[in-house]
């Protein structure tokens, strides 16, 4: 049922993310809303819809964005694997965690994403500019939307996902 949600979710943050996105670029990051979304599902589904999530907005930013196709899926799965395996319901009440898990997994993301192209697709890649200029600004524009992104989708997740009572 969340797919039924997600795809287009996934599809529009995929085409923001490579169409719009990269004209407002500050110190060389950018958000990246197709895992913020993944992250913040992937927080709150304790199964492994985050995943599913990840493969289809992984192959989506490939498409969309030229890069070789399967690199974003690649780095996208082990990030929301790790995620999903956190218990789902801390997150309600606590601040600090989603920003920790947010955060870790934005950097994950990116390092993964920068060896994927260096290694799998032969990409030169200049670990340093990459690091210091792309992944660390990119990764505190997701770790300042994570928290409005986990909101959003927390409202949706408990619209899809009621929580049953039992007596």
């Amino acid at each position: 049922m969340s797919l039924q949600l997600g795809l287009p979710l996934v599809i529009l943050g995929a085409m923001l993310q490579s169409a719009v996105l990269p004209h407002l670029r500050v110190f060389g990051g950018q958000p990246d809303l197709v895992l913020l979304v993944v992250l913040a599902w992937a927080m709150l589904d304790p199964g492994r819809e985050g995943m599913a999530w990840a493969f289809a907005g992984g192959l989506l930013l490939d498409l969309f964005s030229g890069a070789p196709l399967g690199v974003s899926s690649l780095a996208l799965l082990p990030v929301a694997y790790v995620i999903g395996l956190t218990e789902a319901q801390i997150y309600r009440s606590n601040v600090v965690m989603p920003l920790v898990l947010g955060a870790g997994g934005a950097l994950a993301y990116h390092l993964m994403l920068l060896l994927g192209l260096r290694f799998l697709a032969g990409y030169p890649v200049v670990w340093s500019t990459g690091f210091w200029y792309v992944t660390l600004p990119s990764v505190l524009f997701d770790l300042i939307l994570m928290i409005p992104v986990l909101r959003v989708l927390t409202r949706w997740y408990d619209r899809l996902h009621p929580r049953q009572v039992t007596l």
